[in-house]
């Protein structure tokens, strides 16, 4: 049950990433390929949000301010973002702590099959990550031209076979859909669909998922201030009769600064009684411009009085990302990652002497006419 509730609770967490880019609104363009390479990473296979909108261009009669971090045009009110996801409110912190970090010799390879469908391939030597030391993996990725539809396959010689399909309906609803089998092992399959509403000021969600057990979750965030949201989660497990894990949270936006504060309950697994464990987490990244960030979290829990603290900073480029972290459980990691070249990735925990190291090259198809 611990590690199947874990598992659900990384799966919900994180839903930034690559080709299916999160709704937070970046500064750094990525061209085609890179985002297809991402979304196509066995390493970051989870949870995506897509947004397309088009932001009108200035008239010219509107003076253009300059110098800021955050230029825009003098005397127009920025754009309020949509309402947020309660599972997004820490997208941001996320997107930085959570790093694809790996070790050995990686490549990712892709051919563009046709303008909406590229076929993508990972090949990892010397890896920790299993036993025979290799991985390889494949699969097709398609994306429609509206950027509406998204269906992602994966296949991987040690049987695990992943599918993921995202479709979104109007400006107000998204649904979603994902699959893992494991043809070795099948305490690994895993099956799940969600469904995910979005009004002018609020958001609901809901999953249904299967992961050795029956999960039931649902969502809810509504934005009281134009930078302030609240919200909340719960999710009914079919262990035991049924379990509960419940989280409320805010979340405070501006153009440079992030707070995000929660408390979660859930089963303490280390309780033989089945008693409850509760966490509370603050969240703060600060902007310092349109490419570097910098983001901390401070972590609690009662009874057992463990806490935590984690540093990292993270800096973009057009086509490339570095990121760091440093956190108090002794463990430092680095990931350089050149979407178009070559990638470096260096994790250290002197807590467990575990030392993972890796090099990676991106193998890009040739770009299709008329693209940058």
């Amino acid at each position: 049950l611990t590690s199947r509730l874990r598992f659900y609770s990384l799966d919900v967490q994180f839903a930034a990433a690559p080709s299916m880019e999160s709704s937070t609104p970046t500064s750094t363009a990525t061209p085609r390929a890179s985002r297809w390479f991402r979304m196509m990473s066995p390493f970051s296979f989870g949870s995506r949000i897509s947004r397309a909108e088009e932001i009108p261009p200035p008239t010219g009669d509107v003076p253009v301010t300059t110098g800021g971090d955050f230029a825009g045009p003098a005397g127009l009110a920025a754009k309020p973002e949509p309402p947020v996801q309660f599972e997004l409110f820490s997208r941001e912190w996320q997107g930085m702590s959570q790093q694809d970090n790996w070790d050995g010799f990686r490549i990712e390879a892709a051919n563009q099959f046709s303008k909406y469908i590229q076929l993508a391939h990972t090949l990892v030597l010397g890896t920790q990550l299993r036993e025979c030391q290799y991985i390889y993996q494949f699969g097709p990725a398609y994306q429609s031209e509206d950027q509406r539809t998204m269906l992602v396959a994966r296949a991987g010689l040690d049987g695990g076979i992943n599918g993921r399909a995202i479709q979104k309906v109007g400006n107000w609803l998204e649904l979603k859909a994902s699959s893992n089998f494991h043809l070795k092992e099948a305490q690994r399959n895993m099956h799940e669909g969600s469904v995910e509403l979005t009004g002018g000021e609020w958001t609901l969600g809901a999953k249904l998922a299967w992961q050795g057990a029956w999960l039931l979750g649902g969502a809810f965030s509504q934005r009281i201030l134009p930078r302030l949201h609240v919200g909340g989660d719960l999710t009914l497990v079919a262990v035991n009769g049924v379990t509960s894990i419940g989280q409320i949270g805010v979340r405070y936006s501006d153009n440079k600064d992030i707070v995000v504060a929660n408390v979660s309950r859930a089963p303490d697994p280390k309780s033989p009684i089945g008693a409850s464990l509760h966490e509370g987490r603050l969240q703060y990244v600060r902007r310092l411009n349109e490419r570097l960030s910098l983001g901390t979290e401070y972590k609690y829990s009662h009874p057992d009085k463990e806490s935590g603290l984690q540093l990292a900073y993270e800096y973009t480029f057009r086509n490339a990302r570095v990121q760091g972290l440093l956190d108090t459980d002794g463990r430092v990691s680095c990931c350089v990652s050149d979407f178009t070249g070559i990638g470096f990735s260096g994790m250290v925990d002197y807590a467990r002497s575990d030392y993972k190291f890796g090099f990676m090259m991106h193998v890009l198809p040739q770009p299709e006419p008329g693209q940058q």
